[in-house]
């Protein structure tokens, strides 16, 4: 099998599970991993037996010019500007979600990714589980019959982290931090994935609960929501209700309620699905995809859906084979699109048309 030679922008994300899950696929050789903004300390990424490492992106990008795939794992501030670098190389692009700070950022990636003849993806890993696979299948096969209304909330015990350390890049706007980017893209691309239809409207409220943390250090201010209700329309007249809320004392995980004119599926814990077509509900099985025992935390957490993703683009590379599944630059930018409306509409506190430039 041909390896495709990658190169890893990122020392945290990217070093921990896109480095380690990467290597599982013999199509693939890492082969060079760089720094975001900081120094790179050899012992910390020793063990991942990656020959070339690099102090600065852009030195890795100039040096190595073979590279078949880069892996850009930054804070979403710095994608675009990393990802165009990368294309501009005619090298091809896997990007962390979301995947620009605005529509008019990912259209230029989009732009860019068309001229170079390359091809980009986004890390919507999630979509690639077994249980949201399977959510997919039987919306496909229209055993609820006409989708009526979904419900996607989760809740989660945040408050002691949050009133205990600081958030850093992740509380601050600027940066790309906060719940909606990091969560709320996943959200809002499942929800369009499974129903093959595009969001048309939203009504949305960003929630901030603990706005600030101080220590030893001095005060840390943060401007970037640890919530979010979203209600809205899709294509055809299904309406949503997305909720999330990270600083609950105590939260109570995922659940996912899709109602159609002939049955319910409810989602909990995105580990258990169950469908009632008026009765009691019943278990549907899933397949059980386990990480290799070698592969240890946090990546053994994502295994299953990146491991799929992998493959996915490897297919796509290497014999240029179609996959739906498969999240691209153009979905990235659809779930831009809809993050945009979603800033604008809780900043004016209307619904606001989703405009997909």
């Amino acid at each position: 099998m041909k390896k495709l030679r990658v190169g890893i922008i990122g020392t945290e994300f990217g070093a921990s599970v896109h480095v380690p899950i990467l290597k599982l696929h013999e199509g693939f050789e890492v082969v060079a991993l760089a720094s975001v903004h900081r120094e790179l300390k050899q012992e910390d990424v020793s063990h991942l037996s990656i020959g070339k490492r690099y102090q600065n992106w852009r030195q890795m990008l100039e040096a190595e010019e073979l590279l078949d795939l880069v892996s850009v794992t930054s804070i979403p501030a710095l994608h675009k500007e990393m990802a165009l670098a990368a294309i501009d190389r005619h090298m091809n692009v896997w990007c962390e979600k979301p995947l620009g700070m605005h529509a008019s950022e990912t259209l230029a990636m989009l732009t860019a990714e068309k001229r170079n003849e390359r091809r980009g993806f986004v890390h919507f890993q999630w979509r690639l589980t077994p249980v949201r696979r399977k959510v997919r299948e039987l919306l496909a096969s229209q055993v609820l019959g006409q989708i009526q209304h979904v419900k996607f909330q989760g809740s989660f015990s945040g408050y002691a982290l949050l009133t205990t350390s600081r958030r850093g890049w992740e509380g601050q706007q600027k940066a790309g931090g906060g719940m909606l980017n990091a969560i709320g893209s996943h959200m809002l691309d499942s929800l369009m994935w499974w129903l093959d239809a595009r969001i048309t409207e939203v009504n949305a409220q960003l929630k901030l609960a603990v706005p600030s943390f101080e220590d030893a250090n001095g005060m840390e201010q943060r401007d970037a929501e640890d919530g979010f209700t979203i209600n809205g329309t899709l294509e055809g007249g299904t309406t949503f209700n997305m909720d999330f809320f990270q600083a609950a004392v105590r939260g109570t995980g995922w659940e996912v309620e899709i109602y159609g004119t002939k049955g319910t599926l409810r989602v909990r814990q995105d580990a258990e699905l169950e469908l009632s077509y008026g009765g009691a509900y019943e278990k549907v099985e899933l397949e059980q995809v386990r990480p290799p025992q070698s592969l240890s935390s946090p990546a053994s957490l994502y295994y299953s859906g990146v491991y799929p993703m992998i493959e996915g683009i490897y297919q796509s590379l290497m014999y240029g084979r179609e996959n739906r599944d498969l999240p691209t630059f153009r979905d990235g930018h659809r779930v831009q699109c809809v993050l945009d409306a979603v800033r604008r509409s809780s900043a004016e506190r209307s619904l606001v048309n989703v405009a997909y430039v």
